[in-house]
């Protein structure tokens, strides 16, 4: 599978995401586009088997691969290139045994964890592709919007709404973490900034309707000019 395969899953899985690389550094495409394929190969697990355990053996099979790459899986052996720390990796893949059992989520905490490990992990993960070791001052930032942008995102997907906590304001929690987000972006390096981009579409989620992608697209473009999500 050539990079424009891997290119054409994110395209196809994450089309947020997939447009925001188009605002980073030419030779720091392709590996973003790797560690999203990644993310969209993991996340599409719970929504093609009928039964938990066969879903588990299909997140097994990645815990094996970011330890040894399956050789002739493209998108694992693309990933392994990269040299990202396998631990946040794992979790990520350990995080949707969650949507398997199709239960809601506990707490708001149990939530946050599950959005921590997937949805802020692939921002802190980008913004270390992106910044070297400048990432550790996004921590902050990534972690609280990533929820935000998780959240927000969740709203529209009726599969994953189902997994918010019973009584849960997601609206509220979402505007209120993305808040937080931005102020403590300011000690994120500028290098960073296409890490953070898909946070920008938070509001845009957070409306009665999904935001076309038109919208979308001029969103992006307006925060990567502005330089800041």
């Amino acid at each position: 599978m050539s990079a424009a395969a891997i290119a054409d899953i994110v395209r196809a899985g994450d089309r947020d995401r997939y447009l925001s690389t188009l605002f980073a550094p030419d030779e720091k495409r392709n590996p973003l586009l790797a560690l999203y394929a990644f993310a969209v190969e993991v996340a599409r697990i719970p929504s093609l088997v009928s039964e938990p355990q066969i879903g588990l053996i299909r997140l097994q099979w990645w815990h094996e691969a970011i330890e040894a790459p399956a050789t002739g899986h493209p998108v694992a052996e693309a990933l392994a290139t990269l040299g990202l720390p396998k631990a946040p990796l794992h979790a990520l893949v350990m995080a949707h045994e969650a949507e398997l059992y199709r239960e809601p989520f506990s707490s708001v905490t149990a939530l946050e964890t599950y959005l921590g490990e997937t949805d802020s992990a692939m921002i802190q993960l980008a913004a270390m592709i992106l910044a070297g070791d400048g990432a550790r001052r996004c921590a902050d930032a990534a972690g609280l919007g990533g929820v935000a942008f998780g959240l927000a995102r969740m709203l529209h997907d009726p599969k994953r709404a189902a997994l918010l906590p019973q009584g849960f304001d997601a609206k509220a929690h979402a505007i209120k973490r993305l808040t937080e987000a931005r102020a403590a972006a300011g000690n994120s390096p500028a290098a960073a900034l296409p890490a953070f981009l898909p946070v920008s579409l938070t509001d845009l989620y957070l409306r009665a309707r999904p935001p076309s992608a038109l919208r979308r697209q001029f969103t992006l473009w307006n925060a990567a000019r502005r330089e800041r999500f």
